[in-house]
């Protein structure tokens, strides 16, 4: 019996005369030392009765622990959506042990599969990937083997072996489609997917994503499984900035999936309340990129509730809820959104990984920002980048730099430090081809010619400045981005480049209409707070003196029509 089994509740749900016994003579072995009371055997007893019982009884152990802990996971996972989710969990990492000594390779590996989608913390996957590598190796030559071999890959992916996991899914894939097997191609391909498009390789994401719906055709998969690699489009479109796009189809899917059964008559790949939470995220995610924040509230409040009914575990559910972050502080609601971080914090500080750590302190900074709390800013916003050089993501890497340099801007805390993270946040970005890269040139534009000569001149400058922070290693991560530019030197001459043209007509409009209005006599304050989200408080008070100046000399025509400050 597995340690962890060893508890009277456990003990009680076995119904076996070979139990009675032993619980008759259980008060003198607690006084001994050698059981606790609930059953909790002294490791050398367990060892030497494990030896004395012989084959045939350990068997029988196995097999009734074995029968147990599946009937509760096939239970629990029926009634999931019930609030089993903890159970099952409990139950199907409960039976691998026993079931991996009966020889039972396929269904030891079913319920791993179950139970490291639903707890995906490091410390669980470091336990089960080397159960799943000898399940693996078990079923070798076998078509479950290829499926636990893509297990594999996954459980490498998140613990952050990426090569590892991209050498394992393209095996997967080559090996399927020699046996005609298209469901498990397109599952390793999925798999492939969100590597790809986790770690900034865009065009390549979406070349495997088309071999992946060929698969789902050719393997005759019902509309939910094609509804979840819609899904996987979709969240490419979000990353590359086609918001609007997105959410009308997320609406459009939301509408059509809530009359649609669980269960049609074609196979499905996927569970259907994980397509509907995906797509309901993905509407959150371009409803805040669309500042429509009581939108993202109502789709992120359908997901929370869909999650909680099922029972999931406290780290899922914290991972929806910090969504809420955002709107709530644009909603200026923000002591709701200081209680959900702090909260998601404490949760992630003991559960979860570097890029959800990255993410809250991240988050505390921009609030502290809203509050008007510089140092405090910089603060989270440098602990953010820590974690996030810890990751493999590009964007994440590239929003950290930026929001630091805002903040070091705004406290006047060196000019040319904040404007080596500006860059490195733009040549992430320009490297990877992200769909943000049109609006941080143009606030690297802004702040370039506020401060021209503290612009750095060389890559390597720019890498030694934003290395000064601890776990900070950006030569390193710009050598694993996609290549196009070949040199640091030659992507940072590009974006130079690039921040330079069309000065006069980007830039300085915003500028020259502040002028006009000025010596025309109308207020400028509120165009002057509208750009105080992209000009540090120095800029900005230097511009109030030279309007008030321009004001008291002259008299001009009014402008036509306001700039674009968004």
């Amino acid at each position: 019996m597995e340690e962890q089994d060893r508890q009277k509740s456990v003990i009680d749900l076995l119904s076996n005369a070979m139990w009675e016994g032993a619980a008759s003579e259980l008060p003198e072995l607690v006084t001994a030392g050698l059981v606790g009371p609930e059953y909790q055997i002294h490791p050398g007893v367990a060892e030497a009765g494990r030896d004395l019982a012989g084959p045939d009884f350990r068997s029988a152990v196995d097999r009734e622990l074995a029968g147990v802990w599946t009937a509760l996971f096939s239970h629990a996972r029926q009634n999931e959506a019930q609030g089993m989710g903890a159970m099952l969990i409990r139950a199907g990492r409960s039976a691998v042990p026993y079931l991996m000594r009966l020889g039972r390779w396929n269904e030891a590996s079913t319920l791993l599969e179950h139970v490291m989608f639903r707890d995906e913390t490091p410390a669980a996957l470091a336990e089960t990937l080397p159960l799943m590598q000898r399940i693996a190796e078990e079923n070798r030559g076998t078509p479950q083997g290829l499926e636990d071999a893509g297990i594999v890959g996954w459980v490498f992916w998140r613990l952050g072996r990426i090569g590892d996991a991209e050498q394992a899914f393209a095996k997967v894939e080559r090996d399927a489609l020699k046996e005609g097997l298209y469901r498990l191609a397109s599952s390793s391909v999925g798999d492939l997917v969100s590597l790809l498009t986790g770690n900034g390789r865009f065009d390549r994401a979406l070349e495997a994503l088309e071999r992946m719906k060929d698969y789902d055709f050719r393997a005759g998969l019902g509309r939910w499984t094609r509804l979840g690699t819609e899904a996987r489009r979709l969240r490419i479109l979000n990353q590359i900035g086609r918001f609007r796009e997105v959410l009308a189809e997320v609406q459009k899917w939301r509408a059509e999936y809530k009359d649609w059964p669980e269960a049609g008559e074609q196979e499905e790949a996927v569970n259907p309340w994980n397509v509907r939470e995906v797509l309901l995220g993905l509407g959150r995610t371009s409803a805040s990129a669309l500042k429509l924040w009581e939108d993202a509230l109502s789709l992120n409040a359908e997901r929370f509730e869909l999650a909680r009914s099922r029972g999931a575990t406290e780290l899922a559910l914290a991972r929806t809820e910090y969504d809420d972050y955002g709107p709530l502080l644009r909603l200026n609601r923000h002591r709701e959104a200081q209680e959900l971080l702090l909260r998601c914090l404490e949760v992630f500080k003991r559960d979860g990984n570097h890029q959800e750590l990255g993410d809250v302190y991240s988050a505390l900074a921009d609030l502290e920002d809203k509050l008007q709390h510089p140092e405090q800013s910089i603060r989270h916003e440098t602990a953010a980048l820590r974690y996030r050089y810890a990751g493999t993501n590009p964007a994440v890497c590239a929003g950290s730099h930026f929001n630091l340099a805002n903040y070091l801007f705004r406290a006047n805390a060196g000019r040319r430090l904040a404007l080596a993270h500006r860059l490195v946040s733009v040549l992430i970005l320009y490297q990877t081809g992200n769909g943000k890269l049109a609006s941080s040139i143009k606030a690297l534009r802004l702040y370039a010619r506020i401060s021209p000569t503290e612009v750095s001149a060389s890559f390597d400058e720019v890498c030694t400045l934003v290395e000064q922070i601890e776990g900070v290693r950006f030569r390193a991560f710009f050598s694993s981005l996609p290549r196009r530019a070949a040199t640091g030197d030659d992507a940072l001459q590009a974006v130079l480049t690039m921040a330079r043209t069309d000065e006069e007509t980007e830039l300085l409009e915003p500028l020259r209409y502040l002028l006009e209005a000025a010596v025309s006599g109308q207020d400028t304050e509120p165009l002057l707070a509208a750009l105080q989200d992209q000009l540090p408080a120095e800029a900005i008070e230097q511009l109030r003196a030279a309007l008030a100046e321009a004001r008291a000399q002259g008299q001009g025509t009014p402008p036509a029509d306001p700039p674009n400050t968004d």
